[in-house]
């Protein structure tokens, strides 16, 4: 077999079966595990807030806003004037406002019970399980005269391995806590449920919004 190189041909061969094993058994480490599914949730974080954006108008006060990211991306809509990320982590206002604070965002170290401004959209993304109180969100929509609202939460049983998640919560509820609201939009992105509210006329008799769900379908 003159002109033929044996040994590259089996080395050739050696390898592309490697490739194979590799492709179809994943050789990963625990910290590679740990580090791509912390990456997940980031980006899927980044998602829910990109997926609400477009329903926000007027001046948007993000719950619970955390570092600042999402009120970040809520304020880049054109339809958004002002939006007030508000948390009660010191840490976490410090860093939204060094990298964040904008022309359209602003951030506040605040209790949620001390704000009272009005507002034209609130944005409470994966928030309400952490709060035992389950009437916060609707108090606060009412002492800020809110008439939209965007509400995420998981839509699934997650206070058996979240210490930071005091309940589990499905449509029903948050429909029942929301009862001066109307939900006209309801989506889901992986293992979270988002609901859209509009308040209610005060004149409208409570018979036309009570076959709700049966009319979207």
């Amino acid at each position: 077999m003159d002109g033929i190189d044996l040994s590259r041909i089996l080395m050739t061969f050696d390898e592309n079966v490697m490739k194979k094993i590799v492709l179809e058994r994943i050789m990963i480490s625990k910290e590679q595990v740990a580090k791509t599914e912390s990456e997940i949730r980031f980006h899927e974080h980044l998602r829910r807030y990109a997926a609400v954006r477009r329903f926000c108008y007027g001046k948007v006060l993000d719950f619970a806003s955390g570092c600042g990211y999402g009120s970040h991306i809520l304020s880049s809509n054109p339809d958004v004037d002002l939006v007030i990320g508000v948390d009660k982590d010191a840490d976490a206002i410090n860093w939204a406002e060094k990298e964040f604070n904008g022309v359209k965002n602003q951030f506040k170290c605040v209790d949620i019970e001390s704000v009272h401004e009005k507002f034209d959209t609130l944005v409470s993304l994966e928030a309400i399980e952490h709060f035992e109180d389950k009437t916060l969100i609707p108090r606060l929509a009412d002492r800020c005269g809110i008439d939209h609202i965007v509400i995420s939460y998981p839509n699934k049983k997650s206070t058996h391995f979240n210490p930071y998640h005091v309940h589990d919560f499905n449509a029903q509820t948050i429909l029942d806590m929301m009862s001066e609201y109307v939900c006209y939009h309801s989506f889901v992105m992986g293992d979270v449920q988002f609901l859209l509210f509009l308040r209610k006329p005060l004149k409208a008799p409570s018979s036309i919004f009570s076959n709700i769900i049966d009319l979207k379908g």
